[in-house]
């Protein structure tokens, strides 16, 4: 098995952002998953469960918890399609996986598609850094887009008030 960086997962995310030809927020990650032949179904599930990939008689599935907040429901399509194009031939990936090392590399890829980089720079100059705003047009959670915006310097570590649901 190959080890990849961080940046590797970013790459592949954006890569399909491109491919996809999002040039604005929101990313939607519904239409990034049809691209890629993945079908997505919505069912009523325990509160535990997000999501998980899957082959039917051949066929990818995404299946989701419809009870969900959209921007939990956008990660969550992030998460599966990373494991999609990343771990391929390892399907069946649920937060329980023993290699939880899958699920980190989901997440990165996942904050990329819904948050892609170089688009949350360009949005928090035009909107002075208000991660509120940003949360909403990139149709993420405001912790997801406080630690995006940390991550690319654009706010200093510490405390935020972010609403959690």
């Amino acid at each position: 098995m190959a080890i990849y960086t961080d940046a590797y997962y970013r790459a592949k995310a954006d890569e399909l952002v491109r491919k996809c030809g999002f040039a604005s927020p929101p990313v939607d990650v519904r239409r990034a998953a049809d691209a890629l032949g993945l079908e997505i179904v919505e069912l009523s599930l325990p509160s535990w469960f997000f999501g998980v990939l899957m082959r039917v008689e051949g066929d990818p599935y995404i299946v989701i918890n419809k009870m969900m907040p959209d921007h939990r429901k956008n990660f969550t399509i992030g998460h599966e399609i990373a494991h999609h194009i990343l771990h391929k031939d390892d399907l069946c990936h649920m937060k329980n996986s023993k290699r939880s090392y899958f699920h980190r590399e989901a997440d990165i890829f996942a904050a990329e598609l819904c948050m892609p980089s170089e688009m949350v720079r360009l949005e928090a100059k035009k909107w002075f850094n208000d991660y509120r705003y940003l949360a909403g047009l990139f149709g993420v959670s405001e912790i997801a887009m406080v630690r995006k915006m940390q991550e690319l310097g654009l706010l200093r570590q510490g405390h935020f008030d972010c609403q959690t649901t």
